[in-house]
């Protein structure tokens, strides 16, 4: 073989690569939807990790905190992030850039494929967080992307040696594959390949009739893994050079060119992307496991926190009822401004007893719609707790005046949601705030919703103002005739004084 990586590695490729039972399979190296949908959203802690790997990989060319290039920067094209018109600068561009590299002005930006991809994510929200005015995302970057997460990355030096071997390297490969086939295959198929015994393939059969078809992949497949439940054994034991030999002496010499089936681009992609991957880590010892969940908690709990959508206010809310709400049923644990002092507890029949911390509340502890956030509170832990509060009789008003309050008595610059707070007069209203991700959702889109609304109201005050003109303006002409009226009378009547006079 030409790689050992290949030579090593392609049995494992054939079906962790899913080429040809031709569904997609989420091996070590293919992320899956859920991780990078909870990498893309950015929290603190990422953007804190972020900066250090800056530090590391890009600093040296684009300079301290991305403010301007250095002079090797600039001798490469490189350029500062800061009060710059950044062309790729949403996040998902920038992991694209940092994860393929970039070719521009007829240079070409390195692809980090070194980094692990929660680094790459993390210094792509770093870095976006440097540009004053990001642009939003290309759908082809984000399809892009989200696309590789669920399949895997496919190497292009390694699909090019993958497709390699859909073709026979020489005769002597043939010559190889006749002795093999001689030895291990003709005492059922034949020498020809026509089938001597009752069960045996015949080569002439029909493509569709193969288990796994006549593509070189295919006919791979069948000798390195047999036929369950029939009589045509796995070969793995062989080297992958004699597979590969018989192989293509089976479609060269003994199986008809009409029948033949040739590898599809989605089949080479497939494994090479399996072959593309990263080698999977190490274990972990447990205690360092669990610490490492520990460390990420706050990350975590973020995380949690913004996928409940946005904070919403209901215009029709009680604020200060939903504050003594609050007092009655929920400040004993969560303390009485959403700041808890010490853990409640101990709960628990027999020691170790359990005792519960309950983070600091937030604006976003409360997000989404008050029917969301009522089930929430009511099917979480306080589910289990055999003091549980009252809040299963709240009705829906006691919900929408509860999230009221906790919304804005923990509205503070530093607190999880506070920027993405909504007002709305319905549930209706509301909805456009919930149907996304919040972290997906486009800032601009809302700033836009949220201008259209106020240009809205700002539209309908001009009305009112013109409609409010344009009855004083009647007003004015249908006083005029009595305006006239009253002039006439005042001057008969000094005609008749100075007639007196």
């Amino acid at each position: 073989m030409k790689n050992a990586m290949l030579k090593h590695g392609w049995k494992f490729a054939l079906v962790a690569g899913g080429a040809f039972v031709l569904v997609p399979m989420a091996v070590h190296g293919q992320y899956g939807l859920q991780t990078l949908d909870r990498l893309a959203m950015g929290t603190p802690q990422q953007i804190e990790r972020g900066e250090q790997v800056f530090d590391d990989q890009c600093a040296e060319c684009h300079g301290d905190e991305g403010v301007a290039p250095t002079e090797m920067g600039e001798r490469m094209g490189a350029e500062g992030f800061v009060d710059t018109d950044v062309e790729r600068s949403g996040p998902y561009s920038i992991f694209h850039v940092v994860t393929h590299g970039y070719e521009y002005n007829d240079e070409q930006h390195p692809a980090f494929e070194n980094l692990r991809y929660q680094d790459r994510w993390a210094v792509a929200h770093y870095t976006n967080s440097l540009i004053a005015d990001p642009q939003p995302d290309p759908d082809e970057i984000v399809a892009q992307v989200r696309r590789e997460a669920q399949e895997g990355i496919c190497d292009p030096d390694v699909r090019e040696e993958v497709a390699d071997f859909a073709e026979p390297e020489d005769d002597e490969q043939i010559q190889r594959g006749q002795d093999q086939f001689g030895q291990h295959c003709a005492a059922c198929h034949g020498e020809d390949g026509r089938g001597i015994t009752p069960d045996a393939r015949d080569f002439h059969d029909d493509p569709d009739d193969w288990v796994h078809g006549t593509s070189p992949f295919g006919i791979f497949q069948t000798l390195d893994e047999g036929i369950p439940d029939t009589a045509m054994a796995s070969f793995a034991h062989l080297p992958d050079e004699d597979l590969w030999a018989m192989v293509h002496f089976m479609r060269d010499e003994l199986i008809p060119s009409d029948n033949l089936e040739e590898v599809t681009e989605e089949e080479i992609d497939a494994v090479c992307r399996a072959l593309s991957a990263p080698e999977a880590p190490d274990p972990i010892a447990v205690d360092r496991a669990v610490q490492f969940l520990i460390d990420d908690a706050d990350d975590e709990r973020y995380r949690r926190l913004r996928g409940f959508g946005d904070p919403i206010v209901m215009e029709d809310a009680n604020i200060d009822r939903g504050g003594e709400l609050f007092q009655q049923s929920c400040a004993s644990c969560h303390g009485a401004d959403g700041s808890p002092e010490t853990a409640i507890g101990p709960y628990g029949k027999f020691p170790p007893y359990l005792h519960i911390e309950t983070g600091t509340m937030h604006p976003a502890s409360a997000g989404g719609s008050y029917e969301d956030f009522a089930q929430r509170v009511v099917e979480s832990v306080h589910a289990s707790l055999p003091d549980r509060p009252t809040v299963a009789t709240y009705s829906a008003q006691d919900w929408m005046d509860l999230q009221a309050w906790l919304i804005t008595s923990t509205a503070e610059e530093d607190r999880i949601g506070y920027d993405r707070i909504r007002t709305v007069g319905d549930l209706q209203e509301a909805q456009q705030y919930l149907e996304a991700d919040p972290a997906l959702v486009d800032e601009d889109e809302l700033d836009e919703d949220v201008d259209e609304d106020v240009d809205e109201e700002a539209d309908d005050e001009e009305a009112e103002d013109q409609e409010d003109e344009e009855i004083e303006d009647q007003e004015d002409v249908d006083d005029e005739p009595q305006q006239q009226v009253d002039e006439q009378e005042v001057e008969d009547q000094q005609e008749m004084d100075d007639d007196e006079d």
